[in-house]
């Protein structure tokens, strides 16, 4: 009798690290597997009200979709709902990571840009131009001042490029002609983002 209970017990016991075993793999799995459309679409639904806007733009690492949240006063141009500034979370290692947010630089609306396959967020002035990327998980940004204006003053640290905000590269004094050419090497894809509101129907699409 005792035998029989053993036997049973050992069976039982058996079976319930199979099934644990065969389960929490199964479960990391689908973690691993997340997309970064799926992580976005369940935060903006657990962590950001509905009454913000939102897009999905691919400047992360290698192109990957970034989430950006717009902050500030929002503006509507031509039908679209557009922002000066904006939060960034990128997804990464099965996490959403929030980077440096990106400011207004300056008068104009937050537009996307394409320089050698690789995109930016971009605004400024009509003297100054900002370009906002992601690389490796650290914020790289390409930014660029016009000079022209500047006589007997010392602007060679305006123009520079930066990891999370240090410098990296000073490209030191551009006049007018060369502020232009690296300010137009950067090809316009849209001149203005489209931010969408954070309703269900919006972070539905996002995963379609």
């Amino acid at each position: 009798m005792k035998t029989k209970k053993i036997t049973s017990f050992l069976f039982t016991f058996t079976m319930a690290l199979l099934l644990l075993f065969t389960t929490v793999p199964t479960q990391a799995a689908k973690e691993k597997t997340q997309t970064p459309e799926q992580a976005y679409e369940q935060f903006l639904s657990e962590k950001i009200g509905q009454n913000k806007y939102f897009q999905i733009v691919n400047i992360g690492h290698k192109n990957a979709p970034v989430l950006i949240i717009g902050k500030g006063q929002k503006e509507v141009v031509n039908g679209k709902t557009c922002f000066r500034d904006c939060k960034v979370y990128a997804f990464s290692d099965g996490q959403i990571k929030k980077m440096k947010a990106f400011r207004d630089y300056g008068g104009r609306l937050i537009s996307l840009k394409e320089k050698n396959g690789k995109y930016y967020l971009c605004n400024g002035g009509s003297d100054y131009s900002s370009l906002y990327t992601i690389k490796k998980g650290k914020v790289i940004t390409h930014e660029y001042f016009n000079c022209h204006s500047a006589k007997g003053a010392d602007r060679t640290d305006w123009s520079v490029f930066k990891k999370e905000g240090k410098i990296i590269k000073n490209l030191g004094y551009l006049k007018a002609s060369k502020y232009e050419k690296r300010r137009d090497s950067y090809k316009t894809i849209e001149s203005v983002i489209n931010f969408i509101q954070n309703t269900e129907v919006n972070r539905n699409n996002i995963t379609k």
